[in-house]
C-alpha cells in the first residue's frame, strides 16, 4: 500500500519569529519517504551550489496547497546560504491555516504579518507570516486565486518553483502559461520544476545537471535564466 499524508488544520498560536531547531522526525511525516531521500541526496549531484545575486530573493510557488516544506528544503540544498527570502504562494484554496499547522507541528514558530506591502498585487494577499528556517528569515505572502487568470498581474520574481503542477498546467495552453511565467522570471533567476518546461528556447536557460527521476514524472528541471 502506498504512503498517505494527511494535512489537517488546527488552531495554532503565533509565538513569534524565533530561531529554533525543527523536529526532523516530525518533518518526515509530511514528505513521502522517497522524495525526502532524493532531496537529501540533491547536494551530491551539484558541482557547486547556486549563488543568487540578490540578498533578498522572491520565490513564486503556484498551486502550493499546504506544501511549505518542499521549497524550504530545495532552497537549503540548492543555494548558497540565504539570509532572507520572500515567498509568494498562490493557490485556489486558502491553505495558509494548514501551513501554519505544519510549521507548528515541526517546531517552527511564526509571527503573523500585521501590514502587507501596498503595491497593487500584494494588496490582494489574504495574509502573511514571518518565520525562521534555521538562519534564514522567511516572509510568506499568501494569495488565494486562479494562477491562470492572475498571470498578467504577477510581479517579477527570482525563483519559480512548481511541484505536482502538471495536471493544472494541462488545463491551459502550456505554451501560453509557461512562456508568461518564464518572462516574469528575472534574468539570472532560477527555475525549479518537477514536470519539465516544454516551451523554453534552449538558449535562454542554463540547465543545472540533476537526475530527471527526482520528480514523479521523470522530468525534473532546474536552470538559470540567461541575460
Amino acid at each position: 500500500m502506498g504512503e498517505v499524508i494527511v494535512f489537517q488544520e488546527r488552531k495554532v498560536t503565533a509565538r513569534g519569529a524565533c530561531k529554533n531547531s525543527f523536529n526532523e522526525n516530525k518533518l518526515k511525516e509530511f514528505i513521502f519517504a522517497g522524495d525526502y531521500e532524493k532531496l537529501n541526496n540533491l547536494d551530491a549531484h551539484l558541482k557547486q551550489k547556486i549563488t543568487l545575486f540578490l540578498e533578498n530573493p522572491t520565490l513564486f510557488y503556484p498551486g502550493c496547497g499546504a506544501d511549505i516544506l518542499s521549497p524550504l528544503l530545495y532552497l537549503e540544498r540548492l543555494f548558497s546560504p540565504l539570509q532572507e527570502v520572500n515567498f509568494i504562494f498562490l493557490d485556489h484554496d486558502y491553505s495558509l491555516g494548514i501551513i501554519k499547522t505544519v510549521l507548528d507541528d515541526v517546531g517552527v514558530s511564526f509571527a503573523v504579518m500585521i501590514k502587507l506591502p501596498k503595491d497593487k498585487y500584494m494588496a490582494q494577499m489574504k495574509g502573511g507570516i514571518v518565520f525562521y528556517w534555521k538562519e534564514m528569515l522567511v516572509k510568506l505572502y499568501f494569495h488565494q486565486g486562479n494562477v491562470f487568470t492572475s498571470l498578467p498581474q504577477l510581479p517579477e520574481y527570482d525563483i519559480y518553483f512548481e511541484k505536482a503542477f502538471r495536471i493544472f498546467k494541462g488545463e491551459e495552453p502550456g505554451q501560453r502559461y509557461e512562456s508568461i511565467v518564464f518572462q516574469k522570471l528575472k534574468p539570472q533567476g532560477v527555475l525549479i520544476s518537477d514536470s519539465g518546461f516544454q516551451w523554453i528556447p534552449k538558449k535562454q536557460l542554463q540547465k543545472i545537471p540533476v537526475p530527471r527521476d527526482f520528480s514523479s514524472y521523470g522530468e525534473m528541471i532546474i536552470g538559470v535564466k540567461k541575460e
